[in-house]
């Protein structure tokens, strides 16, 4: 076979790969972890029941992957925002809003789909905590390198305030996809609070 005609095999399959990845996301997103099965991926997809399985195996390796293609690009989107050069209170404000963004984009769906299945599947949960660990990751060196910017000794580790952070995250994002409403939970005004305190922060700092 000739590198050519090979490659183009690659390209071919990489698009399939591509489109399958792309109805599971759908598929869960719509429809939930329980409805979302090979099967149903493949008819979205509009390819064979065979292509899904030859490019995962099983449901649980497609939805992982989907897991982890979707953590991976926010993730990344996440990394640029905090390597801005502006003050940390207006990339808070910018992550707050690309909540707002992922809500309606399906990914926090996504992911709060997985973690429930995975309640029931260690392989599922053990992908879902390396998704997220990254971002936790991520705001421990935020805040690190904040404090040290600010002078200012943080009354518990930056590790442990990136663990806050993740928590209010997801106990937002829980509340918003059970239906609990801005009048009965406000939401915003608590990451705005946070904003706020992280800019009272930076104001006494430049002073």
């Amino acid at each position: 076979m000739s590198s050519d005609l090979r490659d183009r095999r690659s390209v071919r399959g990489d698009a399939t790969k591509e489109l399958i990845l792309e109805a599971a996301r759908e598929s869960l997103r719509e429809q939930g972890y329980s409805a979302t099965s090979i099967r149903a991926v493949a008819e979205r997809a509009g390819v064979q029941l065979s292509l899904v399985h030859y490019h995962f195996g099983s449901k649980l390796a497609m939805l992982v992957a989907v897991l982890e293609h979707e953590n991976a690009k926010l993730l990344e989107r996440q990394q640029a925002l905090f390597a801005r050069p502006e003050p940390l209170s207006a990339k808070w404000r910018a992550a707050c809003r690309f909540l707002e963004d992922d809500l309606e984009s399906g990914y926090v769906r996504i992911l709060w789909e997985l973690w429930a299945a995975g309640l029931a599947d260690e392989q599922l949960a053990a992908r879902w905590r390396d998704a997220t660990a990254g971002w936790r990751r991520l705001m421990a060196e935020v805040f690190e390198e904040w404090s040290r910017e600010m002078e200012l000794e943080l009354p518990i580790s930056a590790a442990a305030v990136a663990t806050l952070v993740a928590n209010l995250f997801q106990g937002l994002e829980v509340e918003i996809l059970a239906g609990v409403s801005e009048a009965e939970a406000p939401h915003l005004e608590v990451l705005e609070a946070v904003a706020k305190l992280i800019e009272g922060v930076e104001s006494r700092a430049s002073r």
